[in-house]
């Protein structure tokens, strides 16, 4: 196994004058004490330490793993980081499950860790029966081809070299080098989906096919190899089916409709934004529909306009953006119009009445637009500037008060000013309007 190991950790590091340096995930269990003994054996040239996760959730059990890694680096000479987590405080907190808070813990302390000592990778012990086990868990959830593929062996700066062993394999070796390691007792209960597959389902297969595993690894090997080509074929789509300015994503309709797996690329662009096969299957059936219509992930929401599927971060809808008012004497030759190309307008400081009120437009408003004699709505104003429904919940006015004591929309925020506060040849003093 040791010469195994070693030939997949040459694979897996890069060529380099340099000796790399890994951090090792150790947890105190089988599968990352043997990967410890393996590096401490190891004949490739390399430096390494171990870093553990405490994360208070066996009392003294938790406590007897951290002791048993600690005292393997000191008994070797490896360098041992250590950190203890109240996991469920965290989980509560950020109102995410245990499972979930325990990896957003551990991995953002290792990459600090890397950071701060200048460590270029990190090793983490998953095996081949982990692989095969999330197959089977992205195939229950839903995540697409790219689920297909189990665990990566390398995921930027993680990598993974036992994924070729499985754990019987690992079990084996343990016990013939007598390594110590620290059973959970939580991995013989079945609470947990993956705990389920691993205790439950798993021994039917292996009922049926002894070497299943390997069977399943020669596949997930292969949807790998397909994933890849899928994501260069996604790639070589980018600015033809979908874009991103201002941070909106903008996805082609007529473009889309042109591709004969469109339900595959609409799929693949949406997937990271959190909707759902219902909702993409629902949003493949709108792209044949009139504008107007939303869907909603928890952090996005997507509008499909004329010529685009719009997907905007769903920003809280009661606030309110901040908007910036300057006032400043009018300079010699200003014009108005060459100075709002950014999207700042300019009306006549004498003109209006302050303080000057910024709010979100209402159903019933109405001004002026520049250039225009009479009132026309902000609803059928928004509707010529063919803003979606997104767009127009964004707007905002900015109001005064005028002699009779009424309200009135000064300027739509970079849009358009009312040309009652127009800029004329005798203004003297002016207002900017912006977005912050």
């Amino acid at each position: 196994m040791q010469e195994t190991f070693d030939k997949e950790l040459s694979r897996l590091l890069p060529a380099s004058d340099e000796i790399p340096s890994v951090l090792l995930a150790v947890s105190g269990g089988i599968d990352s004490m043997c990967m410890a003994y393996l590096y401490l054996h190891t004949s490739v040239k390399i430096k390494f330490s171990v870093a553990h996760v405490n994360f208070s959730l066996r009392g003294e059990e938790s406590d007897g793993d951290e002791a048993l890694v600690g005292e393997w680096c000191n008994d070797n000479g490896i360098e041992f980081f250590s950190n203890k987590f109240d996991t469920h405080q965290y989980a509560d907190y950020n109102s995410i499950s245990t499972q979930m808070a325990a990896r957003e813990l551990r991995y953002s302390w290792f990459f600090m860790l890397m950071e701060k000592h200048s460590i270029d990778y990190l090793s983490v012990a998953h095996n081949l029966n982990d692989s095969v086990e999330t197959l089977f868990l992205n195939v229950l959830r839903g995540t697409g081809l790219r689920g297909l593929s189990g665990i990566r062996e390398t995921n930027g700066m993680i990598i993974r070299p036992l994924l070729s062993f499985t754990r019987a394999q690992i079990a084996s070796f343990v016990e013939e080098k007598n390594i110590q390691y620290r059973e959970d007792r939580t991995n013989s209960e079945s609470h947990y989906m993956r705990n389920k597959v691993r205790n439950q389902v798993f021994p039917y297969f292996a009922a049926i096919n002894p070497s299943f595993l390997a069977t399943v690894n020669t596949e997930m090997r292969r949807f790998g190899e397909v994933e890849d080509i899928m994501e260069e074929q996604y790639k070589l789509r980018e600015n033809i089916l979908y874009k991103v300015e201002n941070g909106v994503l903008l996805i082609d309709i007529e473009a889309l409709k042109k591709e004969k797996f469109r339900g595959y690329w609409l799929y693949r662009i949406l997937c990271d934004y959190g909707f759902n096969d219902t909702q993409i299957s629902q949003i493949d059936q709108a792209l044949n529909s009139q504008s107007g219509k939303t869907f909603n992930s928890e952090e996005y929401i997507l509008v499909r306009d004329r010529e685009y599927l719009k997907v905007y971060p769903a920003a809280d809808e009661e606030a309110v953006p901040e908007v910036k008012i300057s006032v400043f004497a009018k300079p010699a030759n200003f014009n108005p119009k060459r100075a709002s190309a950014d999207g700042t307008l300019y009306v006549d400081g004498k003109k209006v009445t302050f303080p000057l009120k910024c709010r979100k437009w209402k159903p019933a408003d109405k001004f002026r637009p520049l250039g225009m004699i009479g009132y026309k709505k902000l609803s059928d104003f928004f509707t010529d500037l063919k803003l979606d429904i997104k767009q127009k919940q964004q707007q905002i006015v900015v109001t005064t008060i005028d002699k009779k004591g009424e309200e009135q929309i000064v300027c739509v925020v970079g849009k358009r000013i009312d040309d009652r506060y127009k800029i004329t040849a005798v203004t003297k003093q002016i207002i900017s309007i912006s977005l912050k």
